[in-house]
């Protein structure tokens, strides 16, 4: 072997070792960031960041479309039986909107706090998991820069973040009985498709907590949580005969139409929430072995997502569920932190080359143009 063979084979390690030293320079200034603001404020305003930079990239829209529309609309009343309203029954969003007078066209500002919070949840559980400071931001814009919250920035009031928001902190603060349920119940006040989540939820507090006497105080309490929407529920539906009720969803022509969506537009409507970040998954899964605790809650998870594509079509936005499988905590401890980083930030910019999308039905459109498609 000649010395420029040596001196070739050495250079990927030297390379890599440059960048281990990127990356802790870069711990080492986020630290200090997170140290001068404190920690909340800090993941705030850099979430803030995030999000100000993925609205830009999907050229983002500032009227409510769509259902954001319905929303919006429901901020003005929202316990007024005479304004029909087919989305009444997920509730919360616009009912904070109203409380902060955040209502009507002002209304897409609530989604867009709690999608900032959102990320800043994230953010702090990855980094109190031992991530540190850059894969935690590595995973932020693994999240902020797929449909999980490029969907509420292109189609403005879509209440999705604010259920983020709750889930996020329900398992952030799993060991915590009063706040997770409080939280989870309050995901499920935004949006119903929440409930799918909540045997993963139970099983990330441990299984022996799921079947003990304290998994059964934890089940009671968050159904006690529940009973005023339960209430709200049956007393809407009593009222306002155009809610979408879970007989709705249960209906054969639902059903038939949600089956009739077809495995193929399944499929890539689910690689579209990821896309690249899909095979970095892949790898965590591969690394951890099917064994694995982490990877048979993932697994749990996914299903569960799955199932809600029974009851309703919008494919890629039903499976933005599956943002806890991210799995950053599982990934640094099998190849490293380094690696980690490097894995997702990979992804994110080979994610640049492909599009945002949605698919709905079968139909898939592109996020930056979606506003066209439903204002024609």
């Amino acid at each position: 072997m000649c010395p420029g063979d040596v001196q070739n084979d050495r250079q990927p390690a030297r390379r890599y070792a440059a960048f281990g030293s990127y990356v802790d320079r870069v711990d080492a200034a986020l630290d200090g960031w997170y140290a001068r603001l404190g920690a909340w404020p800090g993941s705030v305003i850099l979430a803030l960041l995030v999000i100000v930079a993925a609205f830009f990239h999907i050229d983002g829209g500032l009227s409510p479309l769509a259902h954001g529309a319905d929303y919006a609309a429901l901020s003005l009343g929202p316990f007024d039986p005479e304004r029909p309203n087919g989305l009444r029954l997920r509730i919360l969003g616009p009912l904070i909107g109203w409380l902060l007078h955040l209502r009507g066209p002002l209304f897409v500002v609530v989604p867009w706090i709690f999608l900032v919070g959102f990320l800043a949840v994230v953010n702090g559980w990855c980094r109190r998991a031992g991530c540190g400071s850059t894969l935690a931001l590595a995973v932020i814009l693994a999240l902020a820069f797929s449909p999980t919250c490029l969907h509420s920035l292109a189609a403005p009031g879509f209440i999705d973040p604010v259920t983020y928001f709750f889930v996020a902190l329900a398992l952030m603060h799993v060991r915590n009985v009063a706040v997770s349920c409080a939280s989870m119940a309050l995901a499920v006040c935004a949006h119903e498709s929440a409930a799918f989540l909540i045997p993963a939820w139970l099983l990330a507090a441990g299984s022996r907590v799921v079947w003990s006497r304290l998994g059964s105080q934890r089940i009671l309490l968050f159904l006690l949580m529940l009973l005023p929407y339960f209430g709200y529920r049956w007393w809407m539906a009593q009222l306002d005969p155009t809610v979408l009720t879970t007989a709705f969803y249960l209906s054969s022509q639902n059903l038939i139409a949600c089956i009739a969506v077809g495995p193929l537009a399944t499929a890539f409507g689910i690689f579209g929430t990821f896309r690249l970040h899909w095979l970095v998954l892949a790898l965590c899964a591969l690394l951890v072995g099917r064994k694995g605790r982490s990877l048979q809650w993932a697994l749990l998870l996914i299903l569960l997502v799955a199932l809600t594509l029974l009851f309703a079509y919008d494919t890629t936005r039903m499976f933005c569920w599956t943002f806890p499988v991210l799995g950053a905590q599982e990934l640094a401890h099998r190849v490293g932190r380094h690696r980690a980083v490097a894995l997702f930030l990979i992804a994110w910019m080979l994610n640049f080359l492909i599009p945002p999308y949605t698919t709905t039905g079968a139909e898939t459109y592109k996020l930056r143009t979606i506003r066209n498609y439903v204002t024609q």
